[in-house]
């Protein structure tokens, strides 16, 4: 069942050999947090437009990472460091509301939303530090064989 799985995502179908775990394993960590993300967006009440834009379009990058880009890989890295800037900034600067008595602090988002985007972002750091890792610098730099 999984090597059907793995074919769907074409993780175990390359001309230049099998596939590292650590790729395979990274790979899936970003489409679960793609999910997350996803599940987050229509809980937020995302448009639906910019809901499919979105996924196909990290939906592609994490793709073309599972298929050995380079390119690619750097691209999630760079996307998972803002959505990480993201999350600090939102649970670092609250919302004060100043009521006639006293000051309320409210955060921005409730706290499902951001529990949601804690697992994502701490889902796709895990991703990146498997798909960085010394094992898959081999994968990522082998010398591609094109199809003809």
């Amino acid at each position: 069942m999984l090597n059907k799985l793995f074919g769907w995502f074409y993780l175990n179908k390359h001309p230049e050999g099998m596939v590292p775990n650590k790729v395979i394993a990274g790979t899936f960590l970003l489409y679960l947090a793609l999910l997350l993300q996803m599940v987050s967006n229509l809980l937020e009440g995302i448009n639906l437009a910019a809901f499919i834009f979105l996924f196909g379009f990290l939906f592609y990058f994490i793709f073309m990472t599972g298929e050995g880009r380079k390119w690619a890989r750097i691209v999630m890295l760079i996307l998972i460091l803002i959505n990480s800037y993201a999350l600090v900034a939102s649970i670092t600067h609250p919302v004060i509301v100043l009521k006639p008595h006293e000051s309320v602090v409210a955060y921005k988002s409730p706290v499902v939303l951001t529990t949601l985007f804690v697992v994502e972002v701490v889902v796709e750091l895990i991703a990146m530090g498997l798909l960085f890792s010394g094992e898959t610098k081999v994968w990522f730099n082998r010398v591609r064989i094109k199809a003809i």
